[in-house]
């Protein structure tokens, strides 16, 4: 029973792993269709109104970025890569939300404390997956 016990433990240990590798690569099949229609909508020329068109294709490519991130976020998993993750999902909100200078500012302020944090308190901190 010792034996079977111990095997079974170490299934169990392993498992979020793979499903966070099969996560990833599904997440990779959407970034590809993704960035062929951010391609596609980058040349689509019959538009009317330049800021809608460009505000549309930057929320495109924060997205994409967002998604690249993130599944280096789960790859990789180190404090450094979930940091920028944050950092893109909130400058995304900055340049595209239409929001008040408040809002903006407490934005900036999140990404500055998230930059300092990164800087200085995450040097060589690195999760380590247990073997």
């Amino acid at each position: 029973m010792s034996k079977f016990s111990n095997r079974l433990h170490s299934i169990i240990l392993k498992l979020p792993g793979i499903f966070e590798k099969i996560v990833a690569g599904i997440l990779v099949i959407g970034v590809i269709y993704s960035g062929y229609g951010l391609v596609r909508q980058a040349f689509n020329f019959t538009f009317t109104d330049y800021s809608t068109y460009l505000e549309n294709l930057l929320a495109a490519a924060f997205n994409v970025i967002i998604v690249l991130e993130f599944i280096k976020m789960l790859v990789k998993h180190s404090m450094n890569t979930i940091v920028e993750v944050l950092i893109f999902a909130i400058a995304r909100g900055l340049v595209i939300g239409h929001e008040d200078p408040t809002q903006a500012l407490l934005r900036i302020a999140s990404i500055a404390l998230l930059l300092l944090c990164r800087k200085y308190l995450f040097k060589d901190f690195d999760f380590k997956e247990e073997e």
